[in-house]
């Protein structure tokens, strides 16, 4: 399972549980916002792991940790892991917000990560090693 089906999955997971929920979740990954679905009056960002997400690090985008400490009531961190496992029986789903997420952010260093796009041309240029 590759990232972007991890983060597929991890979404559609959420997503049902959110329905079951009796709330009514949209996907907003597209629309700019810092966080992956809308659950009102849940704003939740989701980690999608394909294997198990314990010790794991939760990269969080300085805007998140923005709407984290100005919404700490409704912003919702949802870690959704062991995806890949054969019959989905072992897909969990880890809920952090409040007090808790605002102290391991609190813990954490603000790190600058660079995502460069390796364009098409680049890859088709670049120095293979076989």
């Amino acid at each position: 399972m590759g990232n972007k089906e991890t983060e597929q999955a991890g979404i559609t997971h959420v997503m049902a549980l959110e329905r079951a929920a009796g709330r009514d979740p949209k996907d907003v990954r597209t629309s700019g916002l810092p966080y992956d679905v809308e659950s009102s009056p849940r704003m939740i960002e989701v980690k999608a792991f394909s294997r198990c997400a314990r010790s794991e690090v939760l990269p969080l985008e300085h805007r998140q940790v923005e709407a984290a400490k100005a919404n700490p009531e409704r912003f919702y961190l949802y870690v959704v892991d062991n995806l890949a496992s054969i019959d989905g029986a072992a897909v969990g789903v880890r809920i952090l917000y409040g007090e808790v997420l605002r102290a391991m952010i609190e813990r954490s260093q603000p790190q600058i990560t660079y995502w460069p796009t390796f364009r098409a041309a680049e890859y088709d240029q670049a120095e293979r090693l076989y």
